[in-house]
């Protein structure tokens, strides 16, 4: 008899845990189309938490004044400046392929300019010239190959204007909704989390909470101020493409590379046609850019958590690589938690 019974509950174990699995295969099927909302709700929600707090008191404590303004300046910051580009990007993508092929037949430059820096500019001047000597042709058909793979990549990550328009929506009402009920819900995360581990429960939620607003604050708000202010430069300086040129900014950003390369891309296009003043102004934007960029970052990132510049860099490139444009915000974060989760489980066996 005690066999059978053993028999019988091991059935009942295998049983409840193939049903268990198959609603939570079901679960996720349903809601995976929301999944990159929310997460990209909770993002914004942790950082702007504090925000949407005082905006409430300023409100006569009423949350859903509070919830009215936040809603505004999600989709002003937010949502409104990537359809701009993302708009900017399918309407001049057509340009960029066609700019790709036929890179090699491009004349390339003289440069003359190189000779007035001071030191190394002769040398560099020389450099360039013996490159045309040559036509240039083997440096431009090496790299063409790399920037059609690229252009075409990146157009096909960010044409796609619907699914992005879904998110951002679904972001919205997630965000709205994490505002309203957001004592109850992180409540019931901790008492969650606890559930799951008396020990580490806590410890994980805040570790998540600091490494969400590190990279939201530190790297995301930073980069979206950066592309905002380029972006705004490009389009008074009259660059070709400005769309483009902010979302490439934006991601350089994000991706911890900075404005510097983009910005003299820029520059150099408006010496390259005479454009003199375009030029100077965008060495000015370029050193407020730089300067910005060390400062809020540092500042911002420091209220969060203290995060490396290379798991930033992999999270933002792998994110991408896996997940699209979206991967942006989810790679960084996924790699801060784990870092800082990795991180106490050591100092706390040492």
């Amino acid at each position: 008899m005690p066999a059978e019974k053993n028999t019988y509950d091991l059935l009942k174990l295998i049983l409840n845990l193939l049903i268990i699995g198959l609603l939570i295969i079901i679960t996720y099927r349903v809601v995976e189309a929301f999944l990159f909302g929310f997460f990209w709700a909770v993002m914004v929600v942790i950082a702007t938490w504090p925000l949407m707090i005082k905006i409430q008191k300023k409100m006569f404590n009423k949350r859903w004044l509070s919830l009215t303004i936040m809603a505004l300046i999600l989709a002003i910051v937010c949502i409104i400046p990537f359809l701009l580009i993302i708009s900017s990007v399918a309407q001049n993508g057509h340009h960029l392929i066609e700019w790709a092929k036929s890179l090699s037949h491009h004349e390339l430059p003289t440069f003359d300019w190189l000779e007035s820096i001071p030191t190394f500019g002769p040398e560099l001047h020389q450099s360039w010239l013996n490159i045309i000597k040559t036509d240039g042709s083997e440096l431009v058909s090496s790299i063409q190959p790399y920037v059609g793979t690229l252009i075409g990549w990146l157009l096909s990550q960010v044409t796609n204007i619907s699914i992005f328009i879904f998110h951002a929506g679904v972001m919205i009402i997630f965000s709205l909704l994490l505002y309203l009920k957001g004592e109850i819900i992180t409540k019931n995360v901790y008492l969650f989390a606890n559930r799951l581990s008396k020990q580490y429960g806590a410890i994980t939620v805040t570790l998540a909470g600091q490494s969400i607003r590190a990279v939201a604050l530190g790297v995301v708000v930073t980069a979206i101020t950066l592309a905002l202010i380029g972006g705004f430069s490009f389009i008074i300086t009259k660059m070709p493409l400005a769309g483009v040129l902010t979302l490439v900014l934006f991601i350089c950003c994000v991706a911890q590379i900075g404005p510097v390369i983009v910005m003299l891309g820029c520059i150099t296009w408006q010496f390259w046609n005479g454009h003199t003043i375009s030029a100077i102004i965008l060495i000015v934007v370029a050193i407020i850019l730089t300067t910005l960029d060390s400062v809020m970052r540092a500042y911002l990132i420091k209220k969060g958590a203290d995060l490396p510049f290379l798991l930033i860099l992999f999270g933002v490139i792998g994110g991408l690589l896996g997940f699209g444009l979206m991967g942006l915000f989810i790679g960084p974060v996924v790699l801060a938690l784990t870092y800082k989760i990795i991180q106490t489980w050591i100092d706390e066996q040492s």
